[in-house]
């Protein structure tokens, strides 16, 4: 198939971002959160995605890029969460030591709780890095800024998201087609890896563990949406044909707000919780 990019693979017109979603856990409690990290672990739950914290291996992340050698690997692929640093500092350091090493433009989203804690030589590994401001750890996005600034040459990329949606406003509109999935901008431009699953955009991920259901994912895995499959490259190819129909129906025509005729939920300012904890700095 050769070198080429994720846009060609699709044949799409935009450019392709990777999300890996190494973790649900967060030092930060944002209400209506995609991962509901203001609410807390319990094995006893009702939330299925908030049982036991979800944390990447190195193996499922080497998996990714052996599945897809040679494609997409000058696209971003932007290493994140949840918040990524709540994890421990080696197997940080693991997987962009994976990604740098087959290649892959890499980075990271943080909103920057213990970010100084990662080594500079790793850190210069980094392409660019989003830091992430949610209203409430202000101090912590300032200093790393000027942290970064003074000892990483890479790209800095400053985003403001001071506002969340009610996603559970949208399960179940039924306002969508097929078709209107099948012609979205987002659908394939923004993939989220969730080892070893590949959704094919990232508020698929969102809607799953808002509609609480395990359905869509194992249908996914059915679908050799996995990079556990050995032929990933051709059914990522003929995504139109290989996407599972009832994913199709329940999220593009169902529920995602982007086929919504309204705007069924206003955006709610994010408030501070008491369990946040804003910066932890070396």
């Amino acid at each position: 198939m050769g070198n080429i990019s994720f846009q060609n693979l699709f044949g799409i017109d935009h450019r392709v971002e990777v999300r890996i979603n190494v973790t649900n856990a967060c030092n930060l409690h944002c209400d209506y959160c995609d991962h509901d990290a203001h609410l807390p672990f319990d094995k006893n739950g009702s939330k299925i995605f908030r049982v036991t914290p979800l944390v990447a291996t190195p193996d499922g992340v080497e998996k990714f890029c052996q599945a897809l050698v040679g494609v997409g690997e000058s696209d971003n692929h932007v290493l994140q969460g949840g918040e990524i640093t709540v994890l421990p500092i080696n197997l940080i350091v693991r997987f962009i030591d994976i990604l740098a090493s087959y290649g892959r433009r890499v980075g990271m989203r943080t909103n920057g709780y213990n970010l100084t804690s990662i080594p500079l030589k790793y850190l210069q590994k980094l392409d660019f890095i989003y830091l992430n401001a949610h209203g409430n750890n202000k101090e912590a996005i300032v200093r790393c800024r000027e942290f970064l600034q003074k000892n990483y040459d890479g790209l800095i990329i400053n985003e403001e998201n001071l506002d969340h949606r009610d996603l559970s406003a949208y399960i179940n509109h039924n306002q969508g087609t097929v078709e209107q999935g099948l012609n979205c901008t987002h659908l394939m431009s923004t993939l989220t890896f969730i080892s070893p699953i590949i959704h094919p955009c990232c508020n698929s991920w969102a809607l799953t563990n808002a509609l609480n259901t395990q359905q869509i994912t194992d249908l996914l895995i059915k679908a050799g949406w996995t990079s556990d499959n050995s032929n990933l490259k051709d059914t990522l190819a003929n995504w139109r044909q290989t996407l599972p129909m009832p994913f199709l129906e329940a999220f593009c025509a169902k529920s995602c707000y982007l086929t919504a005729s309204k705007d069924l939920s206003s955006l709610h300012r994010i408030q501070i919780h008491p369990k946040d904890r804003v910066i932890k700095w070396k």
